[in-house]
């Protein structure tokens, strides 16, 4: 029997060590929005190569079409397929150390979340690498190697639920304030698209985090850049990682 793509993501997910208590049906959403974001810009081009000629009396300009992704919107691709590996990368750490008892008890829902945010980055990585390979250029399989340098090293560090959580809401944090920023610079409408899909969902792991931590899940009255990681690799303000236990 032939398994489709999802299908082997969520096998996967549910084999995943330290896997506590049943998924939940929000697991899907980060490659359902992919798929919506992508879906929706093929059908729109394809949808402006069938319109029928204007009726007498009307403009003959056609609507513009989709356009295709330019060099900077694959750059920025890059980097955000990028950092969905380092984001998968760390959630399947936390789910390994909590599998080995590393991180003490764990409680369910915590694993819940764990696994379903991997799950969710894993699909937001295919989508950018989509992107890039639909272009004619390589997929991303390799995370931004000093955020990956801070991000590692502090997780050695880690020895509490509580430490994990701390690590990955920073994470989160340059990964949503990475793509408030991609928006106002992408220029294919599909890019945007995407990355406008993407966004609302890593600050939804960010109050699941900050609840997890203890603290207000919305703290914040509006979203901000400040921590955002640069198409040109620079690093975010008060980009290393913190101080974990």
């Amino acid at each position: 029997m032939t398994t489709t793509g999802s299908e082997t993501t969520r096998a996967d997910a549910e084999r995943a060590p330290g896997r506590l208590g049943r998924r939940g049906a929000f697991a899907a959403a980060g490659a359902a929005a992919a798929a919506v974001a992508i879906g929706a810009s093929s059908g729109a081009s394809a949808a402006g190569g069938a319109r029928s000629a204007p009726a007498r009396g009307q403009s003959s300009s056609a609507a513009p079409r989709q356009a295709a992704p330019s060099e900077a919107d694959l750059g920025i691709a890059a980097l955000a397929a990028s950092l969905e590996v380092l984001a998968v990368s760390t959630y399947q750490a936390a789910l390994d150390a909590a599998g080995s008892g590393a991180l003490g008890p764990v409680p369910p829902a915590v694993a819940e979340f764990v696994t379903t945010a991997r799950t969710q980055h894993q699909a937001h990585a295919d989508a950018w690498n989509g992107v890039l390979t639909g272009a004619g250029k390589p997929a991303v399989s390799a995370p931004p190697a000093d955020l990956a340098a801070s991000v590692n090293g502090q997780f050695a560090r880690v020895t509490s639920v509580a430490g994990a959580a701390q690590l990955a809401l920073w994470l989160e944090q340059v990964a949503a304030d990475t793509y408030l920023f991609a928006i106002s610079e992408l220029e294919a409408p599909a890019a945007i698209t995407l990355a406008g899909s993407i966004f609302p969902i890593d600050r939804q792991h960010q109050s699941v985090l900050l609840f997890v931590l203890g603290m207000y899940p919305v703290p914040e009255t509006f979203a901000t850049t400040q921590m955002a990681y640069r198409a040109d690799g620079s690093l975010p303000a008060g980009a290393t990682a913190p101080e974990t236990k």
